[in-house]
């Protein structure tokens, strides 16, 4: 048998490097580099909310004059416009494009071509942006409309909205938002849970759809049915199947797996005017040409009894004193937000963090706080913009990644929240899934 030198094997792996590197991976039993290890690049496409860059800030998506309603849409209605929100804190004016992306019911993108759901440019300018007004914090504010005159939408589904920087290509943020047709009848109710384990602290969701007017063949197979709490994908609630079916109407009225937390109304936050202390705040500073506000001092609400409050759901919306609605986008100045959480000792099972629409629904390392030991208490600084917040504080415990949202709230079936009913259906031959419904409601009912 011939028996090679280890110079010659060395030099055979050089020559299958410089031509198949893929095959030099396999030979030596080396990983590829995967696409999980993209995931913590910073350029790194999310499909998702996701905000890229730090100098980014308060990016919203809503309908047209409707600042803190969910992003969906319906197909072919010209009075049907999402408005995009975002400001830059540069004093240079940037060359931003942005992109709207296909996906399925999962937010995976689909396998439709741009020619097939956009009638016009498949990218195109932000041709719309206005500076700061009389503000500390310098900035330029970014605004479109979907769809618009250059970009018409087609089909019907979830979609990805990228803003990038034309110039080296770098991303801005992405938003999720929906287009559908609302050609299914949805019946849909909202109640206390049924299961003795879930009374007091969770919420049922249970509905109907009527097929009379569309035929579904097999909805076992071809629909997909979405809930969504307060408009926020985090924590939906998927994977039901009809419990039966019934000539044209397919049943949905479970006892438990169609139940939510209710959780609490949201923690309060007015910002807009930093002169004067509004609602959650202690006191307001400025020094170094910088506005401070610090809030009042937050303790666990878990053992207290439920109290009704009117809140935004989580939302935020971006407003003043001293400007109309319409201005605020640019009138409105940054604050250092001094959030402060009452605890007798540093926790040892996990950490705490600010939590809600103004943090993306996320848990971020820029919301985690830090324990005082001085002063018994975790503190966290969030930079903001005027307006009205709302917000919670959540609890990761240590090696999870999901936040627990009652820890420090509680959860209460007489909380005010908003449901979302989103049906989606793929038949045999279509390559993308149709939103054909989303059915909005509110518990309890408003009157």
């Amino acid at each position: 048998m011939k028996v090679f030198s280890p110079s010659f094997i060395f030099q055979i792996a050089i020559v299958l490097m410089a031509f198949s590197p893929s095959l030099v991976f396999a030979q030596f039993n080396v990983d590829e580099p995967s696409e999980d290890d993209n995931y913590y690049n910073k350029n790194f496409l999310r499909f998702e909310n996701h905000v890229y860059q730090p100098n980014v800030k308060t990016v919203t998506l809503h309908p047209k004059d409707w600042p803190i309603a969910a992003p969906f849409i319906t197909l072919n209605d010209p009075s049907s416009v999402l408005e995009l929100h975002f400001d830059v804190l540069d004093s240079a004016l940037g060359n931003y494009m942005y992109e709207i992306i296909h996906c399925d019911y999962n937010w995976v993108k689909s396998e439709l071509d741009v020619q097939e759901y956009i009638d016009g440019m498949p990218q195109d300018y932000l041709n719309e942006y206005d500076y700061s007004r009389n503000t500390f914090q310098k900035y330029i504010h970014y605004s479109l409309e979907i769809p618009n005159f250059n970009m018409q939408l087609t089909k019907s589904g979830n979609y990805l909205i990228k803003v990038f920087d034309s110039e080296n290509e770098e991303l801005a943020l992405t938003r999720r938002f929906c287009v559908t047709e609302n050609i299914l009848g949805v019946n849909a109710t909202v109640k206390q849970a049924t299961l003795v384990k879930q009374r007091y602290s969770h919420q049922e969701i249970d509905f109907s759809i009527s097929t009379s007017s569309y035929q579904i063949t097999n909805p076992y197979t071809d629909l997909h049915v979405e809930i969504l709490q307060n408009h926020t994908w985090e924590n939906r609630l998927s994977g039901l199947e009809p419990r039966f079916v019934k000539e044209n109407t397919l049943d949905y009225d479970y006892d438990g797996p169609n139940a939510m937390e209710g959780l609490n109304e949201y923690r309060l936050l007015n910002l807009k005017n930093t002169r004067f202390n509004g609602a959650g705040i202690a006191r307001v500073t400025y020094s170094n040409q910088e506005n401070h506000a610090y809030l009042e001092l937050d303790k666990s609400r878990a053992s207290i009894t439920y109290l009704q409050n009117r809140d935004l759901n989580g939302w935020f919306y971006i407003s003043t004193t001293i400007s109309e609605v319409n201005n605020a986008s640019v009138d409105a100045d940054y604050v250092h937000a001094h959030f402060s959480f009452k605890q007798e000792n540093p926790l040892s099972d996990g950490d705490v963090y600010v939590y809600g629409a103004l943090t993306d629904w996320k848990i971020i390392p820029e919301a985690k706080m830090k324990f005082n030991q001085l002063e018994m208490k975790y503190e966290n600084t969030l930079y903001i913009k005027q307006g009205i917040f709302n917000y919670l504080y959540a609890f990761v415990q240590d090696g999870k990644m999901k936040p627990d949202l009652s820890r420090f709230e509680g959860s209460h079936f007489e909380t005010e929240n908003e449901y979302s009913i989103l049906v989606y259906h793929r038949p045999l031959g279509l390559d993308y899934d149709r939103l054909l419904a989303i059915k909005t409601l509110t518990f309890p009912p408003q009157e």
